[in-house]
């Protein structure tokens, strides 16, 4: 079985991990489980991975508060919490 991330996902979880990085401390982590409950939330959302790779600003702004949304919960929870 081939383990490796799918395209999309692997184009998902860059944007996912910039994103945070530029909106909290360094010290902030996410697990690996947490890029599956955002890309999971955000397509609920409606949220368009295609349109934000062409620099759509609504998908931008949907995307950020999924993230807003994920650092509010307590760490122990996230993932679960999310989907």
């Amino acid at each position: 079985m081939d383990s490796r991330p799918k395209t999309p996902h692997i184009f998902a979880n860059k944007v996912i991990k910039i994103l945070i990085e530029s909106m909290f401390a360094d010290d902030f982590k996410i697990k690996s489980e947490d890029y599956q409950a955002i890309r999971v939330v955000f397509r609920k959302l409606d949220g368009s991975w295609d349109q934000l790779g062409l620099g759509s600003l609504e998908e931008l702004e949907k995307l950020k508060k999924v993230i807003t949304g994920w650092s509010k919960i307590p760490h122990d929870k996230k993932s679960d919490a999310m989907i």
